[in-house]
């Protein structure tokens, strides 16, 4: 069972060193290729703080960054997972999944559904706000986004679905002793993953934090109730593959080519659509595998 039967080596002081190692990795060694390109192309400039000013004046273009954006998050789930196997004694399946083997039909079927209903709510926004949207199609680096986004993006989820969902939500269910109240601090701790994310500042504290927060406690949820991340990996990667093809706007922290531009943005009716297509999703799911409280056994 994914939680309640961890296997390997637990100690406080393994989680501390993982964390630490995994922290260095990816923000440091992960990140040298970003800041080479930023100071090859801007140089040390005290006067500009701001990321996404800095990622403009490099010259380089949208496709490029975005691959340098996501370095950090390959190198550190390659450490992540090579950390837990050599300091925990634990296989990947043992940090994903409760089943025998990674559950890959699980993942694409989580990314499905993500994809559709993603698809429902633009459709929608477009037919009440037609307005909201500016058609922003670019063939040529469209065509490299999808090559991009479908190799990175999965690799970038994966990254914090293993480590919150996977990793963090079982030390925390074995620090605890509460699945539930590990889920709700794995939650709140990956939306402080994103406290620096321009949306963050471009709409405020609570909403913007709301809806990271949010994410974390429903892919917590459906990770306890479908015993292993597959489903929320792949709902997790679909939502950003989802918003790097089709929708970005000037607060994004993903500034992708896409095929819309977003130049009216209600933050609130964001936060009641997450929550509207997580209702939905969940109880899909809890219908299509059978969801029973108390039952952590699957196949």
């Amino acid at each position: 069972m994914f939680l309640k039967t961890l296997k390997g080596k637990n100690e406080f002081w393994r989680y501390f060193v993982t964390l630490i190692v995994v922290f260095f990795a990816s923000q440091i060694i992960g990140a040298i290729p970003l800041f080479v390109a930023i100071f090859q192309n801007v140089g040390f400039n005290p006067n500009m703080s701001d990321m996404n000013e800095m990622l403009a004046a490099t010259g380089l273009s949208q496709n490029a960054l975005l691959v340098l954006m996501m370095i950090p998050f390959v190198v550190g789930l390659l450490f992540l997972i090579w950390m837990v196997k050599v300091l925990h004694k634990r296989s990947f399946s043992d940090t994903t999944t409760g089943a025998s083997r990674f559950r890959w039909k699980r993942f694409f079927k989580g990314f499905g559904l993500w994809f559709l209903l993603s698809c429902l709510i633009l459709t929608i926004s477009y037919l009440w706000m037609p307005e909201s949207l500016v058609w922003n199609f670019q063939p040529g680096q469209f065509a490299i986004l999808i090559l991009i986004s479908l190799i990175f993006i999965p690799l970038q989820t994966g990254f914090e679905e293993v480590l919150f969902r996977g990793y963090l939500l079982q030390g925390f269910q074995l620090l605890t002793k509460n699945k539930w109240v590990a889920v709700v601090i794995t939650g709140v701790l990956f939306g402080l993953l994103h406290i620096a994310n321009p949306e963050v500042a471009e709409f405020g504290l609570e909403l913007a934090m709301s809806q990271y927060v949010l994410f974390g406690i429903l892919f917590g949820f459906m990770t306890v109730m479908d015993n292993g991340l597959e489903l929320a990996w792949g709902a997790h990667a679909a939502n950003n593959i989802f918003l790097s093809l089709f929708v970005t706007h000037e607060a994004s922290a993903l500034q992708t080519p896409a095929m819309f531009r977003a130049v009216e943005l209600d933050p609130v009716m964001d936060l009641v659509s997450l929550v509207l297509a997580g209702a939905v999703f969940l109880g899909i799911c809890w219908v299509w595998f059978g969801w029973r409280f108390g039952e952590d056994e699957v196949v």
